[in-house]
């Protein structure tokens, strides 16, 4: 069902490659690929309730482990040395450095669920509606937009 160019590898490759990654379409991506290998099983059957209960706990990560996390990261970054000698000072910039290192992570690992959790809505939303091109769009992931 993946192909060269898509999916988790897809993820990889523009996670490591050069310049900085598109966590959003890194998120979008690798929700896709998870719902056309889910619903690749002849099986398969959407489950309104439970793909709710799965938006509802991305939700709630993002409204509170997220927030909590990018709280912490801040006052990493406003960390002040308590003496001015060389071990005050650099302890507190590694801390400063840490600090924006984390911001960075957050900011991308937010874009990320923010996007898969977007693209779990458009799949209920197409799947409610009965929308089948909307469905077979979703599927193509070696199409991402």
């Amino acid at each position: 069902m993946t192909g060269p160019g898509s999916g988790p590898q897809r993820a990889n490759d523009q996670a490591n490659g050069p310049g900085t990654p598109d966590y959003r379409d890194l998120g979008t991506g690798q929700a896709k690929a998870d719902f056309a290998a889910a619903s690749s099983n002849g099986g398969w059957e959407f489950d309104a309730e439970a793909m709710d209960n799965v938006i509802k706990s991305l939700e709630d990560c993002l409204q509170g482990d997220f927030a909590i996390a990018q709280n912490e990261a801040t006052w990493l970054t406003q960390i002040k040395p308590p003496g001015a000698e060389v071990g005050s000072e650099g302890y507190t910039q590694a801390a400063v450095t840490s600090g924006r290192s984390y911001q960075d992570f957050l900011r991308g690992a937010r874009a990320y669920t923010d996007a898969y959790v977007s693209t779990l809505i458009e799949i209920k939303t197409a799947y409610q509606n009965q929308d089948q091109a909307a469905i077979d769009a979703l599927r193509q992931i070696g199409k991402v937009d």
